[in-house]
């Protein structure tokens, strides 16, 4: 589906499916994270769901998957990585998968943090949008192309809010 089009439009996101990432998922996260900016190999993905402190999901439409993010998550949790195939990109497509996936995370979670890339405006307004706030910038943080983190918060009243 994704390799016969330049971009995939008009995604219907009442069909798009947020799901628990399993290894049924393995290939097309893969493929999707060999087109992104410090993607993880297949091996860290497998790594991903061995790990109990691990709470990952998959955006699935007409049976692929078309982004992935994972959370380290204990009392709090860390967005360590959110990705969306970038021929579905601008679609509300991780809105989605991000919003059902923070509601997904053990009740115990009281916060979400995340660093993203300074460039990367979509991303940072997505997260303001969904109450995320700026904590502060790690200098240098990301190589490759090197750039500024800025580090963002979710407080748990933030969470309850996504409903």
């Amino acid at each position: 589906i994704l390799q016969r089009v330049d971009k995939m439009e008009n995604i219907n996101l009442e069909n798009l499916k947020i799901e628990p990432f399993s290894i049924k998922h393995i290939e097309d996260v893969t493929s999707i994270h060999s087109k992104v900016l410090d993607g993880w190999s297949m091996k860290g993905l497998i790594g991903d769901l061995a790990n109990q402190s691990t709470e990952s999901y998959v955006a699935v439409y007409e049976g692929r998957a078309l982004g992935f993010c994972s959370f380290i998550a204990t009392e709090d949790a860390e967005l360590v990585f959110i990705c969306t195939h970038p021929l579905c990109r601008r679609q509300g497509v991780g809105e989605k998968l991000l919003r059902e996936a923070i509601m997904a995370l053990p009740k115990t979670v009281n916060s979400i943090v995340l660093e993203v890339r300074s460039q990367n405006e979509p991303a940072i307004k997505m997260y303001e949008k969904m109450g995320f706030v700026t904590l502060g910038k790690r200098k240098n943080f990301y190589s490759f192309p090197e750039d500024d983190a800025i580090v963002m918060e979710l407080i748990k009243g933030g969470v309850m809010d996504l409903n």
